[in-house]
């Protein structure tokens, strides 16, 4: 096999490239980017390859790298196809991820003036001995347009310490992107006052349009490329990329699974509505290959532990008065498998606007919990692959955990999962049961039927041993969820067939017999094998009436 290391977890672009590493090359997209507006923005979701993008700009458009340049661009299309701007800037870079929230004030200034003073060493311009950051840019910024020498900003995550706040704390998020005398918002109007002099190109990425339109109260500085047919591939890994990868390291006997692996967790994501193909999410298919490579094994759980983003805290997005919202019931559709149709995602929106179903739908297509397709004049919005159920699962499960009677123990579910798996015990189904009786705050107003479906759906989704999928075809009928074995060493997996009685539903005995009758028919229909054990479930309202293997 191919020793070739992988770059999982490098966002270094000379590092990759001077210290060989496995590189997929997006330095094509430089051309595009240069014939583009000057100052540009590029939102993806986290772990998606945006660093490394940033990092292949730096080194690219540096001047202080041009001698490098055939090293550190060897064997890549730009070597071959140089643009008549490389290395001709003095690249001032930031990367927001590094600010400290718990004193984000202190931490910002101090990131400022450590890049600023860097900038300064690096290309040995006087350094301007004054403490705060934003004098101290005005005055670089002035001293670069006397001496002719023209900037290009490089902002990494540009939103992130300030989407940390927002979660965590709305007064200081409010304060820092509305204040007059915010720092942050200072920066940005600094930034912009130099646009008219040193200068001359900005690039910034981000994970969500939040931050920008507030801090500048709706009129971009820049020109949002996020949705542009040209950049849908500039970071994430295609198809083609995908097999080259494996064929590159020797796994073609193992292609078939691979390729059916990758596109059930980590594929899916599109990024224009025009777009025919989807792309993979790279970190994940790093992660995937890092263990195969190193170890000729996929990982244990097929979850990068990176990907998680603490979605608990987003909980706030889901509450009004303290009850569950409409983008909630948005959430428990999703996690039905049903789509969600938008008229469009929209990249340019408030945070202080959130509670709009509009903006909600383009926020966690941001965030990457959705992706779209299009349907004639609408898109539809659906969760793109396994991971996501997963992490959306968890993040439903943060969004109940503030009810008085809710009672959950995810450590519990877990043990009855693993006795599913391998003792064909129906306990995790009983516990559900008990849990969904007994959770009457939550249950209130939310759809009956539909709520008992999404909840099992969630909670069964919180393992790492089975694929969950729901409306499965299987001989003409449709199998209402399957828990599909991820590996061979889970001994069974399970078909659900789930039925629901109103509680005034006239006639419980006979109607009971009737749907458990039915759901035996329609389960005796499908034919997975033996492997699969075959449950019926009948709920009648909140209560579980009948949980029962069909032999």
């Amino acid at each position: 096999m191919n020793k070739t290391k992988l770059p999982y977890g490098l966002s270094d672009f000379r590092r990759v490239k001077i210290e060989n590493y496995y590189y997929i090359d997006k330095t094509k997209f430089i051309e595009q980017i240069e014939q583009e507006a000057d100052f540009l923005f590029f939102l993806r979701p986290r772990r998606f390859g945006k660093s490394l993008t940033i990092s292949m700009l730096e080194y690219y458009f540096d001047v202080y790298y041009k001698e490098e340049f055939q090293a550190i661009f060897n064997d890549t299309y730009i070597l071959k196809h140089p643009t008549p701007l490389k290395n001709s800037f003095y690249i001032l870079r930031f990367d927001f991820s590094a600010v400290d929230i718990t004193d984000y004030e202190r931490s910002f200034r101090t990131h400022l003036n450590l890049r600023i003073d860097s900038f300064c060493d690096k290309y040995d311009i006087p350094i301007v001995d004054i403490e705060n950051p934003i004098s101290k840019l005005e005055s670089l910024f002035i001293y670069c347009s006397k001496y002719n020498l023209p900037i290009y900003i490089l902002i990494d995550e540009y939103d992130n310490f300030v989407t940390k706040l927002l979660i965590s704390d709305m007064d200081a998020y409010k304060n820092l992107v509305t204040s007059q005398n915010a720092i942050y918002k200072e920066f940005f109007t600094m930034l912009k006052v130099g646009t008219s002099g040193a200068i001359k190109k900005m690039f910034f990425t981000g994970v969500s349009p939040l931050a920008l339109y507030d801090v500048t109260s709706g009129s971009n500085i820049g020109k949002n490329i996020s949705l542009n047919k040209n950049f849908n591939d500039m970071v994430g890994i295609t198809k083609s990329e995908l097999i080259e990868m494996i064929d590159f390291y020797g796994l073609g006997e193992q292609k078939e699974h691979i390729v059916s692996r990758c596109n059930e967790w980590y594929n899916s994501y599109r990024f224009n509505e025009d777009t025919k193909h989807t792309i993979y999410n790279s970190d994940m298919i790093l992660y995937y290959f890092d263990s195969l490579i190193r170890y000729d094994e996929e990982p244990r759980d097929l979850i990068d532990v990176n990907v998680r983003t603490d979605y608990s805290k987003l909980k706030f997005l889901v509450y009004t008065n303290q009850k569950l919202n409409g983008n909630f019931e948005m959430l428990n559709n999703l996690i039905l498998g049903n789509k969600v149709t938008t008229t469009k995602i929209k990249d340019n929106f408030s945070a202080f606007e959130l509670a709009n179903e509009d903006n909600f739908k383009s926020f966690i297509y941001s965030l990457g919990f959705v992706t779209i397709e299009r349907d004639l004049f609408r898109l539809n919005l659906k969760i793109p692959n396994q991971t996501l159920k997963k992490l959306l699962a968890e993040f439903i499960h943060y969004a109940y955990k503030d009810f008085e009677d809710y009672n959950m123990k995810v450590e519990r579910l877990n043990v009855y999962l693993s006795d599913l798996a391998i003792n064909k015990d129906l306990s995790v189904f009983h516990y559900i049961g008990e849990v969904i009786k007994n959770s009457t705050s939550i249950r209130d107003y939310i759809d009956g039927e539909n709520f008992v479906k999404a909840y099992l759906l969630a909670y069964l989704n919180l393992n790492t041993f089975y694929e969950l999928k729901s409306e499965v075809e299987s001989n003409k009928g449709y199998i209402d969820i399957l828990l599909d074995p991820i590996k061979e060493e889970v001994p069974f997996g399970v078909i659900i067939e789930l039925k629901y009685i109103k509680r005034s539903e006239p006639n419980y005995e006979a109607t009971l017999k009737s749907r458990i009758a039915e759901a035996k028919k329609q389960l005796n229909q499908y034919d997975l094998g033996k492997r699969y054990l075959k449950i019926v479930l009948v709920f009648r309202g909140w209560e579980l009436v009948y949980c029962e293997e069909e032999l």
